[in-house]
């Protein structure tokens, strides 16, 4: 089995503004699924909650054309959670459930294979038989955190009497994704077992910049691989942001002053 751990800071302008995970009525407004969402009017600032990876969508696999044995391997992330929406003084607007979609290549060995036939009862109550070719299993695993959100101004007017100049129209999500892909087979080995590979602490990391913040920290090996007893009842933890973020409209907003040079802000610092 091969596999390689990695850890991406997604900003929003990787996976672009958060959409719309169901259907709602937000504010005076109805959000279709699916749609970019746009904040009330009278939002002032907007935090995120519950933050996970819903699913991992194996996009594609196939064998490297340039490099004998290895496999490219093309994966989608759906990140789910809730934006809550609050007015200047903290009072809350509403909420909305959102989700965000990232999608990653990888390379890695695979070796290659024979077509075989696997039979196995682990993902069902009756024996399942499928033929197979040469293609390794992918395994991935996951965690996501959120370490920032934003509201963004894009569609700013210099007409004095447009409300619209100070409104929000998206909503930006930074996440931290740390993941551990594997492509592994089938075989039949004797091993000696040790147990499960303990990292050491984490050291506390400080930073203005989340993405800097997040790139730093030590990957959370023990989320992937839990602790046996002796290790738990030793007081083993981490250093994992939490998983709330809240951030004010101000920040790093994007405007125009749509073509009549005024030099309109937006309400941006």
């Amino acid at each position: 089995m091969l596999q390689c751990r990695q850890q991406d800071c997604l900003t929003g302008d990787t996976i672009g503004p958060a959409r719309a995970a169901v259907s709602c009525v937000l504010g005076n407004q109805t959000i279709t699924e699916g749609e970019i969402i746009d904040p009330p009017s009278n939002t002032a600032s907007v935090s995120v909650d519950n933050l996970k990876v819903s699913k991992v969508v194996i996009i594609d696999k196939e064998p490297n054309p340039f490099k004998n044995g290895f496999w490219d391997v093309t994966l989608k992330y759906v990140f789910l959670y809730k934006l809550t929406f609050r007015e200047a003084d903290g009072q809350i607007i509403g909420s909305i459930m959102a989700n965000s979609i990232f999608t990653k290549k990888v390379t890695l060995f695979g070796s290659i294979g024979t077509d075989i036939t696997l039979s196995t009862d682990l993902f069902s109550s009756e024996n399942d038989s499928c033929n197979l070719d040469s293609d390794p299993f992918i395994l991935v695993e996951s965690k996501a955190v959120a370490l920032t959100s934003e509201l963004r101004y894009i569609n700013c007017c210099c007409n004095s009497n447009d409300t619209a100049a100070s409104e929000p129209n998206e909503v930006f999500v930074t996440i931290g994704l740390f993941t551990i892909i594997k492509l592994f087979r089938i075989v039949n080995l004797t091993v000696q077992s040790r147990g499960f590979c303990i990292p050491e602490e984490c050291e506390e990391v400080s930073s203005l910049n989340p993405c800097d913040f997040f790139e730093n920290l030590d990957f959370p090996m023990d989320i992937f691989a839990p602790p046996q007893k002796p290790e738990f009842l030793a007081g083993i933890s981490n250093n994992i942001p939490n998983n709330n973020s809240t951030s004010n409209g101000n920040s790093n907003c994007e405007c125009k002053n749509c073509g009549c040079n005024c030099g309109c802000n937006c309400g941006c610092n």
